[in-house]
């Protein structure tokens, strides 16, 4: 079974993927907004697995917090369950087109969407914590 996204950590032009089953998964204040002042992330019980992905210097990761007037977003974790909103996109610096990514996805989708921008992928081969 290929996992799902399920959440997700940005680091600069890195993304963390945490994979496992959509639709269940939960962590510490997930029902509050703003998600990214409030919502850690997912609980280890839902993690099957974790994808680091290195995103092309040309790229930008970025989340939609980073695009919330004033300095709070109006989204909470939970809504990037229901896909109400995209997990993260990787933007292009120079004409800001940008590919959204959300929770539910396959990594084998993702990994393909972002085989152009995508510079180094790795998946430990033991457990996903």
């Amino acid at each position: 079974m290929n996992q799902e996204l399920i959440d997700c950590g940005l680091k600069g032009n890195l993304v963390r993927l945490y994979l496992g089953k959509n639709g269940e998964q939960w962590g510490d204040d997930w029902n509050d907004k703003p998600y990214e002042h409030n919502a850690e992330r997912v609980y280890d019980k839902f993690i099957e697995k974790i994808a680091d992905v290195s995103v092309n210097f040309e790229y930008d990761a970025v989340e939609p917090a980073d695009f919330a007037e004033g300095d709070n977003s109006e989204w909470r974790r939970e809504d990037f369950i229901k896909k109400k909103i995209h997990a993260f996109s990787i933007r292009n610096s120079e004409n800001h087109s940008a590919l959204l990514f959300y929770f539910g996805e396959t990594l084998e989708d993702i990994l393909k969407r972002m085989r152009n921008v995508a510079h180094n992928v790795y998946i430990p081969l033991e457990g996903g914590n």
